[in-house]
């Protein structure tokens, strides 16, 4: 290898700082993690009143009868 192609390698450092590797790191994900799992228990809690609200009406119905 000539002594000019190795000045030049080093002008390029291999490893990376911490500067440059905040930007690879993924808060989108993490937040559009918990969003979806807010949505989710939110969902949830509704699909289970309304299911429980019509096991409770159609309970009341058979014993009325």
């Amino acid at each position: 290898m000539s002594t000019a192609t190795a000045e030049a390698l080093d002008l390029f450092p291999l490893e990376l700082g911490m500067q440059e590797l905040e930007p690879m790191d993924a808060p989108s994900f993490w937040s559009g993690f918990k969003i979806g799992v807010t949505i989710g228990g939110v969902a949830l809690s509704f699909g289970g009143a309304v299911f429980g609200g019509t096991v409770a009406l159609a309970t009341a119905s058979i014993i009325s009868t």
